[in-house]
């Protein structure tokens, strides 16, 4: 999430697919705590289901928004 908080700083309207909407949302309430005037919005996004997949997509296609930047992380729970 410390990417999405350096964009989201410089004004990007970060847009964070995430499997865990819980953890994801704890890491917005930081950003916005940092930088009050931070665009962060979560989509939930489970890459092992195409469904959730074709979900996110659509979800994204409906904000409206161009896809300037694609990153991604992943994040192992041992």
């Amino acid at each position: 999430m410390e990417t999405a908080r350096v964009m989201a700083k410089r004004g990007v309207h970060a847009v964070i697919g995430a499997r865990n909407i819980g953890a994801a949302e704890n890491a917005k309430a930081e950003i916005l705590r940092q930088n009050t005037n931070a665009r962060v919005t979560l989509l939930h996004l489970d890459l092992s289901s195409v469904k959730s997949i074709r979900a996110f997509v659509r979800d994204f296609h409906a904000l409206h928004l161009p896809l300037n930047l694609l990153m991604y992380f992943l994040s192992l729970s041992l």
